[in-house]
């Protein structure tokens, strides 16, 4: 029986990371690393159950006023996926970081062992104290993190889904109330009146369940700041002027940007993200600093 084709994300994902690979050969070890964890990260996401039974409930207006949908409840527990997740995550890490593939096998022993609650490691990908021995906090904070995030984008997939219609003018995550860590622009019209944003419109990404809700595009997402001159843009030169950095000189933060305004096939979003770290680096090395940060910053 010949196998499934891929799911269009990961065709996307495969694509992005193919035409990267050929462009940017410097950064070969870095897509050589992530790439196979997005990739198994966006099957885990697929298989992913969602938001199981009924919504959070929500009041519309206070929503629109600013309170995110999970204001006064967290996320679905999804401790009972993680073993499972685990055992197909892991050894991809394991094997994209090798210096932490010690670190990566603890992790795992000691969960098929029982001496790792599941729920505890669920509690360390939200910032909560955990010690596993022979696992240090750094490879733990990233496991726990990566594990996680299939299942949180997931959930944040179908909430997002019943307030599509509802205006959330916030910088911060309409979901889970999360700083972005990446944006994008993006052309789009409205139906209703055949108009066209132009230049594009803005959408950021949530830094814990990637969900993605419009912003306005001259302001600065950590301070709202909206003065032209205290707002800069750092870009790619030659063909890949469609990376930029938007930074604040008032609040000095920045954030990536990718405009696919002008693109045929705009790369995934998250390969993308891995292709612009020189332009983070250089954001940094002019004193900006993340909005919040990717994942493969903190290693």
């Amino acid at each position: 029986m010949p196998e499934a084709a891929p799911s269009p994300r990961l065709s996307a994902i495969g694509r992005s990371l193919a035409r990267s690979r050929a462009e940017l050969p410097a950064l070969t070890a870095l897509f050589d690393a992530f790439g196979p964890l997005l990739e198994a990260q966006a099957r885990v996401r697929e298989a992913a159950p969602g938001w199981r039974g009924a919504p959070p409930a929500f009041d519309p207006e206070r929503f629109c006023q600013g309170a995110f949908l999970l204001a006064d409840e967290g996320f679905q527990d999804m401790s009972p996926e993680l073993p499972a997740a685990a055992r197909t995550l892991l050894p991809v890490m394991a094997a994209a970081f090798p210096a932490l593939a010690p670190d990566f096998d603890a992790l795992a022993q000691a969960l098929a062992a029982g001496a790792l609650p599941a729920q505890a490691l669920a509690a360390a990908a939200f910032g909560e104290a955990l010690e596993v021995p022979g696992v240090g906090p750094q490879a733990l904070a990233f496991a726990a993190a990566e594990l996680a995030r299939p299942f949180l984008a997931r959930q944040a997939e179908d909430l997002l889904a019943g307030v599509k219609d509802l205006p959330w003018r916030q910088s911060l995550c309409p979901v889970c109330g999360s700083a972005p860590n990446m944006s994008a622009l993006r052309r789009t019209s409205d139906p209703s009146e055949f108009i066209q944003a132009h230049g594009g419109k803005r959408f950021l990404r949530c830094s814990c369940c990637s969900a993605e809700w419009s912003y306005k595009r001259v302001s600065c997402p950590a301070c709202g700041c909206e003065e032209p001159d205290e707002l800069t843009i750092i870009r790619a030169e030659g063909p890949r002027d469609f990376e930029r950095i938007d930074a604040c000189k008032r609040c000095k933060s920045f954030l990536p940007c990718l405009d696919t305004t002008e693109l045929v096939d705009a790369p995934d979003l998250d390969v993308a993200a891995l292709a612009m770290l020189p332009l983070c680096s250089r954001a940094r090395q002019e004193g900006y600093a993340h909005l919040a940060p990717l994942p493969w910053s903190e290693l």
